[in-house]
């Protein structure tokens, strides 16, 4: 990648800004680069002096070895020189054409397409992936509907949301939502955040989504309300006494693994046991049920090769540390315990150089892991796993000024799961943590207030 760290004058108030830029997107290289192109992240700058958020103009090269893309791009604002603009751009072909085996150099690495705007150089990398015009153009227009919602007056919002209810759907708020996590300045995530809530709130999109998440409330409710004694005759009752589809979808999804041949078997009894009308509902609602959990096996199936495919990569990777980086976005629990699996077998078949790369992966997964844990709630793992109470007060009083609102939670939530279940002293020990946290963030509060006086 040719990325160079360069001081820049921010565009608003010419204050001198260090940037990362980068002038080389090789997706060979860095498949995350060209995610990062798409989404509008590249080349972003933040000014510290007055929050100016934008992106740097400059010189590109974009190379895709998969589609066989070579494009060069010059920033016409920028005036550079035609001589200048060919050195610029050779020595950056020159990287693409080096980081490449002798065997992948093909013709088109001498043939470079120019673009005159970023915005093409996007379309053209979509038109190459399958993405038709027509999408593009789809896209567009939902980006400029969010950009019309974020400019439209608090006192005109609820009418603007109204008249552009049909476009307000599951895509247009999918790309609201990744322009949000993009913004980095704090005020701006702010008034975007209620905005998107404020069209959630009014859109047929949004109250819809709120009621699957009713159904899917009340569908754990009724499910924990049966504790133990939940049996699949009483997840059929369940599934049979459900109001609407919805509830049966939040039903199927939460208790997949049990809806098995013995439950099917149970349920063609009652069907067979069934007339008229009642019988009809109970043949639909079977259908319906083996069509939801033929879809959830798909999607199971899917992530599973997925994760298998990642793990496959991280495996033959030559720069592990690289690869990593980019395969973070993907790193779910499903990864996690697929890695596990492999390495397992990789124990159970004594496959010492198979067991050593996994190993490599899963502490490089864990460390992760930590490294996003919040600091508060890090902390609450650490002291809750203390088994001698003293210990774990004098690491409390030690972390004090580490104690904030994600690690008093934290205490709350593990006291009432402990009460849940039954556990009194363990629930009594961790109340005893939380009130000696509350008395010692008190302190540290009341300190730091005469520090500033």
């Amino acid at each position: 990648m040719s990325k160079s760290l360069t001081q820049i004058q921010c565009p608003n108030c010419k204050s001198p800004i260090q940037a990362a830029i980068e002038q080389l997107i090789d997706v060979g290289q860095d498949p995350s680069a060209k995610a990062r192109l798409l989404s509008g992240t590249f080349n972003r700058i933040n000014c510290p002096v007055c929050g100016f958020e934008g992106q740097v103009s400059t010189p590109l090269v974009y190379h895709d070895p998969d589609t066989e893309l070579l494009f060069t791009y010059i920033p016409v604002e920028l005036n550079i020189p035609k001589e200048e603009q060919e050195r610029v751009i050779g020595l950056l072909i020159n990287q693409v054409v080096q980081g490449l085996p002798a065997e992948k150099r093909k013709g088109y690495l001498f043939q470079p397409q120019t673009v005159l705007t970023i915005q093409s150089l996007m379309e053209r990398i979509l038109e190459a992936d399958g993405i038709s015009r027509e999408e593009i153009e789809a896209q567009r227009s939902k980006m400029r509907l969010f950009e019309d919602l974020i400019r439209t007056p608090e006192e005109n919002l609820t009418p603007f949301i109204k008249d552009h209810d049909d476009e307000m759907d599951a895509a247009f708020f999918q790309l609201a939502s990744l322009t949000l996590q993009a913004t980095n300045d704090p005020r701006a995530r702010e008034a975007l955040n209620h905005r998107l809530g404020k069209a959630l709130e009014l859109t047929t999109y949004g109250k819809e989504l709120a009621a699957q998440e009713a159904d899917l409330r009340a569908a754990a409710e009724s499910l924990k309300d049966a504790g133990e004694e939940l049996t699949r005759e009483g997840i059929l009752d369940l599934l049979i006494q459900a109001p609407n589809d919805r509830r049966v979808m939040a039903l199927i999804n939460l208790t997949r693994p049990a809806l098995d041949y013995p439950f099917f078997q149970t349920l063609t009894e009652r069907i067979d046991a069934a007339e008229g009308d009642e019988r009809e509902r109970l043949i639909a609602l079977r259908a319906r049920i083996l069509d939801i959990c033929e879809q959830i096996d798909q999607l199971q199936e899917a992530r599973a090769a997925q994760a298998t495919s990642l793990l496959r990569s991280l495996m033959e990777a030559e720069d592990l540390d690289q690869a990593f980086q980019t395969a973070i976005p993907l790193i779910d629990n499903l990864f996690l315990t697929i890695l596990e699996a492999n390495i397992q077998a990789a124990k159970d078949n004594d496959d010492q150089q198979t067991l050593a790369k996994l190993e490599t992966i899963h502490d490089r997964v864990m460390e992760w892991i930590k490294q996003s844990i919040p600091p508060g709630l890090l902390l609450a793992q650490e002291i809750l796993e203390i088994e001698d109470e003293n210990q774990a007060f004098a690491l409390l009083k030690e972390s004090s000024q580490k104690i904030d609102e994600q690690f008093l939670g934290s205490l709350i939530t593990t006291a009432e799961r402990f009460e849940e279940e039954e556990a009194e002293e363990e629930a009594q020990r961790v109340r005893g943590l939380y009130r000696e946290a509350i008395k010692l963030a008190m302190r540290e509060k009341m300190k730091a207030e005469e520090y500033s006086e």
